[in-house]
């Protein structure tokens, strides 16, 4: 899924014109994935991706610490919904072997 992720950012980031990677591009690329609709669980797989590039390409010597910094922060997308499924309640779960 990363790789995925990784995939899509680049394509992203190679249609128009970027300021560089970091902090305000990632966030624009998650308002981007939000257009989409994506589910919150895929978007922020996708930004999680992005993450770990940040820290690599620090790790690297490829990116300044205080860039990576300002990615790693890029906040995902909140879950909303519903549990779906049979619940235990507390009653039932001490009633467990």
């Amino acid at each position: 899924m990363y790789n995925l992720g990784l995939d899509e950012f680049i394509e992203w980031y190679g249609q128009q014109p970027r300021p560089g990677f970091t902090k305000a591009t990632v966030n624009a690329w998650r308002g981007a994935l939000e257009a989409r609709r994506l589910g919150a669980v895929s978007i922020n797989v996708r930004i999680t991706a992005v993450r770990k590039l940040a820290l690599e390409a620090t790790n690297n010597g490829l990116l300044a610490p205080e860039l990576a910094a300002g990615i790693t922060r890029v906040n995902g997308t909140k879950s909303k919904g519903v549990r779906i499924g049979n619940w235990l309640s507390p009653r039932l779960a001490r009633a467990l072997p």
